[in-house]
């Protein structure tokens, strides 16, 4: 091996261990940031009731999308009309965009409000791209903690891009209600908390971050909705309790949401079910008990699995033949 070889080959295991240092290092400086951030957002809001959604400042001139010489929350209704209404194919064709965005904006408004707005849009646009093309603002999980996350990084970024003022002005309402959703949820899912604690910290998370104010969000005033949510938010004290308990807190969470008359339908439906899972559990162990002779034909179970079933299910005896087909296939 000669001499420049040599050298070639050091440099090459010398490059390719730098290289690994490097990637190791991007890694443990990631996770440390993410670990960081994720600290950060267990003790702070990314908007909280201060951030005010309902605020939409307008000045004399009546321009709802640019008051006092900055953007309001409903330029982004503008500028989501223009993505879309000039539209293009391809990057490559950008320029041509912001052309004709800059000639509809110059028609639309006074001049210098015309440039200002054009000016934030093309920033906006940048955003829009950057998010879009880049893997590092794609939602890659689920689950709601990623999600929140990955919700203060791309604020963020818009915050470095637009400044901070022009970027909550614009995305703060969406962000503020998708904040709310992900924390909600967070709260939900803790199989670690009984149901009064996940309800105060539900009833503390409206009050960090709305007090007061009408939630955009249209909330679910659905008794039977509300009533199944409360049967969600107390799982985990439910499943701790003996079965008599558990049916003194069915009753009393059904007196919260329904009338005398709905409770006395809901016990009926209560009682129908567990008829048909009684039904169900006498059907298979007979079922298997004639599975399980070995002294007649397949052709012979077949049958009397048959009058089995009709003695069973009456009228719903086909139904039930059906269901159990498409059961038996998904299973093969």
């Amino acid at each position: 091996m000669t001499k420049n070889l040599k050298k070639i080959l050091i440099i090459v295991v010398i490059t390719a261990a730098l290289v690994f240092i490097v990637f190791r290092l991007i890694g443990y400086l990631n996770h440390r940031h993410d670990k960081a951030q994720g600290a950060y957002l267990e003790k702070h809001y990314i908007f909280d009731k201060n951030f005010q959604t309902g605020k939409i400042n307008t000045d004399s001139s009546g321009n709802k999308y640019f008051s006092h010489g900055a953007v309001t929350a409903r330029t982004l209704d503008l500028f989501r009309f223009l993505e879309q209404k000039f539209a293009v194919k391809s990057l490559n064709e950008l320029s041509e965009h912001f052309n004709k965005v800059k000639q509809y904006l110059n028609s639309q408004f006074d001049g210098p409000e015309a440039q200002k707005l054009f000016e934030i849009y093309q920033k906006y646009m940048e955003c829009q791209i950057k998010i879009s093309n880049d893997s590092k603002y794609e939602g890659k999980t689920p689950d709601p903690r990623s999600l929140l996350s990955l919700l203060y990084t791309i604020q963020n970024f818009r915050r470095e891009k637009l400044g901070k003022e022009t970027a909550d002005v614009l995305f703060g309402r969406e962000v503020k209600e998708s904040e709310y959703l992900f924390r909600k949820a967070l709260i939900i899912g803790d199989n670690t908390l009984y149901g009064k604690e996940k309800e105060n910290r539900l009833q503390k998370l409206k009050g960090d971050m709305w007090d007061g104010e009408v939630i955009s969000m249209v909330e679910d005033r659905n008794p039977y909705n509300r009533y199944h949510f409360k049967m969600q938010l107390y799982q985990k004290d439910m499943s701790e309790m003996d079965e008599k308990a558990r049916k003194l807190k069915v009753e009393e969470f059904r007196k919260e949401f329904f009338s005398k008359e709905e409770i006395k339908r809901l016990n009926e439906v209560d009682k129908q079910i567990t008829q048909e899972k009684q039904t169900m559990e006498r059907y298979r162990v007979a079922e298997r008990e004639i599975l399980n002779l070995q002294n007649i034909t397949q052709e012979e179970k077949n049958k009397r699995i048959k009058a089995l079933q009709d003695k069973f299910f009456g009228k719903e005896a086909e139904a039930f033949r059906r269901r159990e087909a498409m059961r038996k296939g998904l299973e093969k």
